[in-house]
């Protein structure tokens, strides 16, 4: 039997909350320099709405932080990372289809064809965009390889492409009749409801 919507959701949630549980215990100990970005964007946008600062102020200061932000950040992001990937694709290929929250609510990703839980490498197919996997490494190598100019635009479209892909496999999840989103029918895989 199909999964619905808010099975898949929840479990979801859950799965997101352990991961970003996790990582915030392992990053906490990690030096950390951008403690007072929310506290600048915020004043940022505060001498922005003020009138204080022009459009292009703004824009050019807002960049300035997105870019220094993303530099300071780079050994949190990449544990994150690889937290995301060993849950989300590795504990769940081992644990046969299911990660802690899909146990919960008794769902199972399985082949499509087989109803069997799928091979790694169709974990990996159906987890990379959907889970941010491939926008993170992008950034993370661009980070490293180009200057502000150039990653700043780069970091948006990858954005704007990730958000696109997620809304069109979450309107697919919703009303497509078998609930397969985007990422399933790239990867031939399903999320079935077990039977108890």
């Amino acid at each position: 039997m199909k999964a619905s919507f808010l099975e898949r959701i929840g479990a979801y949630i859950i799965d997101t909350l352990i991961v970003s549980v996790i990582a915030s215990l392992i990053c906490y100990s990690l030096p950390n320099t951008d403690i007072n970005v929310e506290n600048t964007i915020s004043s940022l946008s505060q001498r922005y709405t003020a009138g204080e600062i022009t459009t292009d102020e703004f824009y050019s200061e807002y960049n300035d932080l997105l870019y220094q932000n993303q530099k300071d950040t780079l050994i949190s992001t990449g544990v994150s990372l690889a937290l995301t990937i060993g849950y989300f694709v590795v504990f769940q290929y081992m644990n046969k289809g299911q990660t802690l929250g899909k146990k919960l609510l008794n769902l199972r990703v399985v082949d499509k064809e087989t109803k069997k839980p799928t091979t790694i490498v169709k974990g990996i197919i159906r987890s990379v965009i959907v889970l941010g996997i491939a926008s993170t490494t992008i950034s993370l190598i661009l980070i490293n390889i180009v200057n502000k100019k150039t990653y700043i635009p780069c970091y948006f479209t990858i954005s704007i492409i990730e958000t696109i892909f997620i809304i069109v496999s979450l309107i697919l999840v919703i009303f497509k009749e078998d609930s397969r989103g985007l990422h399933d029918l790239m990867a031939g895989t399903m999320v079935i409801k077990e039977r108890r």
